[in-house]
């Protein structure tokens, strides 16, 4: 399992930490990848990361606003509201 404080050297890697922490944790491993979600100069927020692993999902366990609040909360946690390629530093 990925230690909470574990962090990649690349954004792509460091995400798929995150992903993977997600999925042990609270069961969402529908296959969201940090390729899928990283792509062009533009920054991943915490809406689209969320959105993005919800909406993988074919089924939530409670209700949808209760899982958006924990993931967004994680993703600032590690990143702030949104990172690029370029910002992230470990």
């Amino acid at each position: 399992m990925p230690r909470k404080d574990q962090r990649a050297p690349k954004l792509a890697d460091d995400v798929n930490l995150l992903l993977d922490a997600l999925c042990e944790e609270w069961d969402f491993c529908a296959g969201v990848r940090a390729e899928d979600l990283i792509q062009g100069i533009k920054p991943l927020t915490s809406k689209r990361f969320t959105d993005a692993v919800l909406d993988a999902e074919a089924e939530l366990s409670g209700p949808r606003a209760g899982w958006e609040r924990r993931i967004k909360r994680r993703f600032v946690q590690r990143y702030g509201h949104s990172i690029t390629v370029r910002d992230y530093r470990v």
